[in-house]
C-alpha cells in the first residue's frame, strides 16, 4: 500500500529541485485574535491534508486567500508566514480580498456561476459581467503572486479546483518553463449545458495552459473534450488521453481522489472504547434507538438533503415498525448563506425536518436530530464507527470523501453505506447500497434492505470497499497527479 513516505520520496525525485507551489482558494492555517492573544486555527480537510503534508516534508509555498482577522499582523516583509506553528516547514503567502472582491469572486462567479453550471441539479447559474471581471482579476493576482516567487525559474505549480480556471494560461504565458497541473474537483457538465456560459472559451483556453487537467471521473473528461471540440477545436490523442491546441499538448486524466486509510484506522483505534456516550457528551444527545443513521455534509442544494428527508419520511410511513428503532443524526453545516439559493435551501431543510419530527415524534423520541455546526474531523471518525448506516445522498458530486471515510471507520459487521449513485465515490465504492435520491420509493426500500443485511453481508461489502480504498489511497493519488504533470516515469517503484 502506498504511504506518505512513498509520496514524499517520489515528489523529491520527480521535482528535481524545482520549487513546489500550491494555489488554493482558502488558506490551511489562519491567525485569529483571542482573549489570550493571536492563535492559529488549522482548517485542513480532504486534499488539503495531502498538499499540507507534502509541503511540510519537502518545503515550498502555498498561495491562498487570507481568512483570519489577525492574518496580516503575522506576515513578514514579503507577505508570507512560516507554517505550521511549532514546525515552520513551509511558507504561506496570503492574498487579501476586499469584501466586494470576495462577494464577486467566491460567492458570485465561483459559486453562483460555475458551481450550478457544473452540477446538474436544476439550479440556474447566474451570469454577471461584474462577477466575471472580478474572477479574472483575482486569478491575475494569484498569477502575479506566484510569478514573483518563481522569478523566471522552473517550478511545479499545483492548482486546486474551479476557482482558478484562468490561472494556468496566465502562468504559462509569463513563464513557459513551469510544470502546471490543475485538478477540477467538481463535475464537468455536458456540452449542451456548458455552452450557455458567455465566457466558455476563456475558461477552456485558461485550463489548456496546464500540462495536466485532472477530473475525478472518466465521463467528466469526456464532457470536457466535447466542450473543447464544440468551442475551440482541438486534436484529441487517445494514448495518453490528451488534446493538442496551438502547438501545446495538455494531458487529461480521470483520477479519483483517495483518503488516508491508515490515519482513520489510527484515530478510531485511539478513540476506543467508542460508545454513544460521546454523542451525549459532545452534542447533548441521548440516542437510545436501536439503529443510528448518520449523514455529514454542508447544507447545499447539490447534497440531496431535501430528497433524503422525503425518503426518510416515506420509509417511516411504509415501515412503521421502525419508528422508535431508528434515529437519523444529520450533521449539516450551513454554508454560503450570502447566496440567495443557499439561504432558501437552508430554510427548506429546517422546515422539512420540523415537519417530519412533528409528524412522528412520540414521547422522548424523534426521528431526526440536526447538528448545524462543524464537528472536529477526528471526532467524526468516532461517529462513523458508531453509525449503523452512513448516508450520502448527493444529487451530483465530483467525489464525496465522507462516503470513503465512513467505509473505513465503520464497524465492518455493523455498518452499511447507503450511497447516491450520482456521487463520484459511487464508481469506486460499488459494494455500497446505491440509491437514486430522486426515487423516493426505491430509496426507502434500499434503506430497509441496508438495515436488514446480515452481519456477514455487511462485513463482506465493507472489506471489499476497504481493499479498494487502501489500494487507491490519497498518497497514490498524489503520486499519479505529479507523475502525469511532470511526465516522470519514476512512479512505478512507489505504486
Amino acid at each position: 500500500m502506498t504511504n506518505a513516505k512513498d509520496l514524499i520520496s517520489f515528489a523529491g525525485e520527480a521535482l528535481q529541485g524545482k520549487q513546489f507551489i500550491a494555489a488554493i482558494q482558502r488558506e490551511l492555517y489562519m491567525h485569529t485574535h483571542t482573549e489570550s492573544g493571536i492563535k492559529v486555527e488549522r482548517t485542513v480537510g480532504g486534499v488539503a491534508v495531502l498538499i499540507d503534508s507534502m509541503l511540510r516534508k519537502i518545503g515550498g509555498l502555498m498561495v491562498a486567500t487570507g481568512a483570519g482577522d489577525a492574518d496580516k499582523e503575522v506576515l513578514d516583509g514579503s507577505g508570507k508566514v512560516r507554517v505550521p506553528p511549532g514546525e515552520e516547514s513551509y511558507d504561506l503567502k496570503r492574498i487579501f480580498l476586499t469584501k466586494k472582491e470576495q462577494d464577486q469572486f467566491y460567492y458570485g462567479f465561483s459559486n453562483q456561476t460555475l458551481w450550478p453550471l457544473c452540477h446538474g441539479v436544476f439550479v440556474k447559474p447566474v451570469f454577471r459581467s461584474s462577477w466575471w471581471r472580478t474572477y479574472v482579476k483575482v486569478n491575475h493576482r494569484f498569477a502575479k503572486s506566484i510569478l514573483q516567487e518563481v522569478k523566471g525559474k522552473e517550478a511545479f505549480i499545483w492548482i486546486n479546483d474551479y476557482h482558478f480556471a484562468l490561472l494556468p494560461k496566465m502562468l504559462r504565458e509569463a513563464n513557459p518553463n513551469l510544470s502546471i497541473g490543475i485538478f477540477w474537483h467538481i463535475p464537468w457538465p455536458t456540452v449542451e449545458i456548458f455552452r450557455i456560459c458567455p465566457w466558455r472559451r476563456e475558461i477552456l483556453e485558461g485550463l489548456l495552459g496546464a500540462d495536466l487537467v485532472g477530473f475525478h471521473r472518466y465521463y467528466h473528461v469526456d464532457n470536457f473534450i466535447d466542450s473543447l471540440r464544440e468551442e475551440i477545436g482541438v486534436v484529441v490523442e487517445s494514448e495518453p488521453r490528451s488534446v493538442l491546441y496551438r502547438k501545446r499538448l495538455t494531458k487529461l486524466v480521470h483520477l479519483p481522489t483517495g483518503i488516508d486509510t491508515e490515519e482513520i484506522d489510527q484515530k478510531v483505534k485511539q478513540s476506543q472504547p467508542i460508545t454513544r456516550d460521546i454523542l451525549k457528551n459532545d452534542l447533548g444527545l441521548n440516542i437510545t434507538s436501536k439503529y443510528l443513521m448518520l449523514s455529514v455534509d454542508r447544507i447545499d442544494y447539490t447534497k440531496g438533503m431535501v430528497e433524503w428527508l422525503r425518503i426518510l419520511d416515506r420509509f417511516l410511513e411504509k415501515y412503521p415498525q421502525y419508528r422508535h428503532l431508528i434515529t437519523h443524526l444529520m450533521i449539516g453545516v450551513p454554508s454560503r448563506l450570502a447566496i440567495p439559493a443557499y439561504k432558501s435551501y437552508n430554510r427548506k431543510v429546517y422546515k422539512l425536518i420540523a415537519r417530519i419530527n412533528d409528524k412522528y415524534r412520540e414521547g422522548m423520541w424523534q426521528p431526526i436530530h440536526l447538528v448545524d455546526r462543524a464537528i472536529e474531523r477526528n471526532r467524526l471518525f468516532a461517529y462513523y464507527h458508531l453509525a449503523d448506516v452512513g448516508l450520502v445522498s448527493s444529487l451530483d458530486d465530483g467525489m464525496n470523501l465522507v462516503a470513503k471515510e465512513y467505509a473505513i471507520a465503520c464497524q465492518p459487521d455493523k455498518g452499511a453505506l447507503v450511497l447516491s449513485r450520482f456521487a463520484g465515490a459511487a464508481k469506486d465504492l460499488h459494494p455500497a447500497i446505491h440509491i437514486n435520491p430522486y426515487d423516493t420509493e426505491g430509496s426507502a426500500d434500499a434503506l430497509h434492505y441496508a438495515l436488514n443485511m446480515s452481519p456477514e453481508e455487511k462485513e463482506g461489502r465493507n472489506q471489499e470497499m476497504r481493499h479498494i480504498l487502501e489500494e487507491n489511497n490519497i498518497y497514490r493519488w498524489g503520486i499519479e497527479f505529479i507523475k502525469n504533470t511532470t511526465s516522470e516515469n519514476l512512479a512505478q517503484k512507489y505504486l
